[in-house]
């Protein structure tokens, strides 16, 4: 009797563990397709040629200093998975005709230069330097990489976990983390938050070490301009240096024909020209 009850629990050990694994692997599973179905949304429904964007930045540190910057912000696919952004500053005056240029690329990081018109020279982003803010920001140069590389990352790039599903403003949302597989993100994992069923990203917690996230980036105000939501508000917040910076959102066009001439290197110090 003793065995047959020693072989009871056994089995039932097992089951357990079997169950267990499975729903681990599910949870992967899950957190996987959601990435995939996201990106055939960006591919298909909600896919673009080119946007334009106008943004007004507010800068804030622990002290409660207040910078303002105004930018202009154009972007061009190429293909998917590859795109090409040029953001100029236009204010502050000291700050006016500052270009920054990124080719975003699916199977290698982002080409970024700077150009600072007080130098009168284009300036490359070194690898080493894309931890750095970027501008003042509490955005890095390797954030503004993620920002268009995320989505388009397959399970080679990043493996993706889900953590289960929140409430969300009324809805729920998927938590998914993410971490490097094959692709450079600078970060230990990237949790980003999906609202369903309409697959919006909504927030990215970076991590560096730890359970404590080092940034908080949130997308609010999230519009529909030619059936693609779009947001029009996004804060980055870096909760130990007590810091943020918000960003609003206006004049978003889609589809407008872009010149490819506008996204090179030898167009940067004529930025300013090109985009009034």
């Amino acid at each position: 009797m003793q065995g047959r009850s020693s072989l009871h629990k056994g089995l039932l050990w097992a089951a357990f563990c079997v169950a267990l694994a499975g729903t681990n692997a599910g949870a992967e599973t899950s957190g996987r397709a959601t990435m995939d179905r996201l990106r055939t949304l960006e591919h298909g429904a909600r896919n673009w040629q080119d946007r334009s964007q106008t943004l007004a930045l507010q800068i804030f540190d622990r002290r409660g200093g207040q910078r303002a910057r105004s930018l202009v912000m154009k972007t061009k696919r190429t293909e998917p998975g590859e795109d090409r952004t040029l953001t100029v500053f236009t204010a502050p005056a000291e700050l006016r005709g500052t270009a920054f240029l990124q080719f975003a690329h699916s199977d290698r990081d982002a080409e970024q230069w700077l150009y600072l018109p007080e130098m009168e020279r284009v300036r490359r982003i070194t690898s080493r330097a894309k931890k750095q803010s970027f501008m003042g920001t509490d955005f890095s140069y390797r954030d503004l990489e993620l920002l268009s590389d995320v989505v388009e990352w397959t399970e080679a790039d990043a493996s993706a976990r889900s953590l289960g599903v929140v409430d969300w403003e009324g809805g729920k949302a998927e938590r998914i983390e993410l971490r490097s597989a094959g692709k450079e993100i600078g970060y230990e994992r990237i949790v980003v938050t999906v609202a369903k069923p309409a697959l919006i990203l909504r927030r990215m917690n970076f991590f560096t070490e730890g359970d404590q996230p080092a940034k908080v980036l949130d997308l609010d105000q999230i519009r529909d301009v030619k059936g693609i939501p779009t947001p029009g508000r996004m804060v980055m917040v870096q909760p130990a240096r007590g810091s943020r910076t918000e960003i609003l959102v206006s004049n978003i066009g889609y589809d407008a024909g872009l010149s490819a001439r506008l996204f090179s290197q030898r167009s940067l110090e004529r930025s300013l020209d090109s985009i009034e």
